[in-house]
């Protein structure tokens, strides 16, 4: 139970941290060309034959985690063609113009963690991110005991990028990624 509070706790202060700037939306795109966006990279023949990954449509929730930044998130689960079960879910979190301001991946368990990993490095290149940024947040994550997170500067999309890496707070396995955005430059 101290550890899911810690983890929660953690991830409201990273995000805080991130709001003392400008929180900005990680995509210009509203949210249902953003998923298209990763549906069309998922779904191609060279993709399938490499990855048989599927992701359900993405269903609109009432977003109570971080009302911050929009009271709605669109939400859908992803996992291998061959998987009985999904591997985690991906929600977006939009704000009143339905753009996307933040991202979490979720995986269900460890076992998930490479399909996770695609799917982050999907959203980042939609978002706009060079592959090299993308590597850069990804290789720097800076653990500590709860929270993992990294920062780089996007000079292309002319904001800060913040991802943040933790267990999942409501449960004993599994793990969640966080990307958001802000004017924060240091």
């Amino acid at each position: 139970m101290r550890k899911i509070f810690l983890t929660f706790l953690v991830f409201i202060l990273a995000a805080s941290n991130v709001a003392s700037a400008e929180i900005l939306r990680v995509s210009e795109m509203d949210v249902q060309k953003f998923v298209h966006s990763i549906a069309n990279t998922i779904y191609t023949d060279e993709f399938q034959n490499k990855v048989p990954l599927l992701m359900s449509n993405a269903a609109k929730i009432e977003n109570i985690e971080m009302p911050e930044i929009g009271s709605t998130a669109w939400a859908c689960q992803y996992g291998l063609k061959t998987s009985a079960q999904p591997d985690g879910e991906i929600i977006f979190f939009t704000d009143n113009e339905e753009k996307v301001s933040a991202v979490k991946i979720v995986g269900y368990s460890e076992k998930s963690a490479e399909n996770a990993g695609i799917f982050l490095f999907i959203v980042m290149k939609a978002v706009g991110l060079t592959q090299t940024d993308a590597e850069f947040l990804v290789n720097n994550l800076k653990d500590d005991e709860v929270l993992a997170s990294s920062m780089v500067w996007s000079k292309e999309k002319n904001c800060c990028f913040l991802l943040m890496a933790g267990a999942r707070p409501q449960s004993a396995e599994g793990f969640q990624f966080m990307l958001m955005a802000s004017d924060k430059q240091n």
